[in-house]
């Protein structure tokens, strides 16, 4: 309770702030929270920004998702059975961790055709090197002795996946997918917006193209809020995957 006290209180003095700010500024720099309010309400009215602007870039950002965890946990795993493996993909790992998501983003429009493909391949190809490790150090993490037990006892592999083997990949993996959740959103704005697609990206252009600060603001609040909606329910399934 003390502690929503106290966020509450934050959330209150940020936005005391906002305003004094913003009657120092002109709305066209910095808006007030009222004018920012009344954008949002009519943003979220609007029925083409869920079907043309919004469901676009969740699909690109889901599906670059889904490739990441797809290939991400296969290479993790192939790293954990054969060290060997795991040593030929390490240049490619780092490559691709170290390149700044800017770079990789116009590499891939330059590769590409620029549309939904490039968004998706640009968001997996960020994303793998991250679920690869996660896989890799979860089954790292897996208790040798507690797998003995489990084959002595002919324990069905089903079953010995969902008590051994999952609990202890999923310490290395629940914090790594709320990672690649808010990247993956992240990542396909900033593709969106690099390479013109239709969707976040482009709605965020054309805000700031126009001097439409208020809208602006909206939809950099409506991104903030999925992206702390999914944390927020990640961070709820973490703990009852631990306890389990």
């Amino acid at each position: 309770m003390k502690q929503r006290l106290v966020l509450l209180a934050g959330a209150v003095l940020l936005l005391a702030v906002w305003a004094l700010a913003a009657r120092e500024s002109l709305p066209a720099i910095l808006p007030g929270p009222t004018t920012v309010a009344d954008a949002l309400v009519k943003l979220i009215g609007e029925g083409s920004f869920w079907k043309d602007t919004l469901l676009p870039s969740l699909a690109r950002a889901a599906a670059g998702l889904v490739l990441a965890i797809v290939f991400g946990s296969a290479l993790g795993l192939a790293g954990w059975r054969w060290p060997l493996v795991s040593a030929l993909l390490t240049p490619m790992r780092l490559i691709l961790l170290g390149m700044p998501a800017p770079i990789l983003a116009i590499l891939c429009i330059l590769w590409f055709d620029g549309g939904s493909v490039t968004v998706v391949l640009t968001v997996a190809a960020l994303l793998v090197p991250v679920m690869q490790i996660a896989v890799a150090e979860g089954m790292q993490a897996v208790d040798p002795q507690l797998q003995e037990v489990a084959r002595i006892f002919r324990v069905p592999v089903l079953r010995r996946l969902h008590r051994v083997v999952l609990p202890a990949v999923w310490t290395a993996l629940g914090p790594a997918l709320r990672i690649a959740v808010a990247n993956a959103l992240r990542v396909t704005l900033l593709t969106e917006l690099l390479a013109g697609s239709e969707g976040l990206g482009a709605a965020v252009q054309r805000a700031q193209s126009w001097l439409q600060t208020d809208r602006l603001f909206a939809l950099i609040i409506v991104i903030l809020v999925l992206i702390g909606m999914t944390d927020a329910m990640l961070s709820f399934v973490l703990p009852r995957r631990r306890s389990r």
